[in-house]
């Protein structure tokens, strides 16, 4: 391998490393924006339905949030193409209540993020959620 060679990879990896870094706080913005809304919020539906919103803006348009009676986005996860990243996760409530929240990703979408980086965006704003409804999440085996 040249001199050149060598300088042209190690200027890409630390591109790319700038560039992952630039992904991961915007969805940290993210994130941060949907902890300022649910602070006006106190409904669990409410709140569910700000992180609907958020994700299907920001994050992919095939997002299912089912909670309770709630059916946020019914039908999206199912007409995904295949080959694409998937995303599940279960919310318990304080009360018995549950429910999930499924989605798929086809890189690079919106924010240019990865399919890492999407599931880590995904399970830090399901975190969200289930703090939300005052609850838990769970990733299913």
């Amino acid at each position: 391998m040249s001199t050149h060679t060598q300088a042209e990879a190690q200027f890409s990896v630390a591109l790319e490393s700038i560039q992952g870094k630039r992904r991961i706080e915007r969805v940290l913005e993210a994130a941060n924006a949907l902890l300022d809304r649910y602070s006006t919020r106190t409904d669990p539906a409410e709140r569910l339905g700000l992180t609907y919103e958020l994700i299907r803006r920001n994050l992919t348009p095939h997002i299912v949030i089912e909670y309770g009676d709630l059916a946020l986005g019914a039908g999206e996860a199912e007409n995904r193409p295949p080959g694409e990243t998937v995303f599940h996760c279960k919310l318990q409530g304080p009360d018995g209540s549950s429910g999930s929240i499924t989605a798929s990703y086809t890189a690079p979408g919106s924010m240019g993020l990865t399919g890492p980086e999407w599931l880590a965006a995904m399970r830090l704003l399901a975190g969200i959620s289930a703090l939300g409804v005052g609850g838990l999440v769970t990733w299913p085996q």
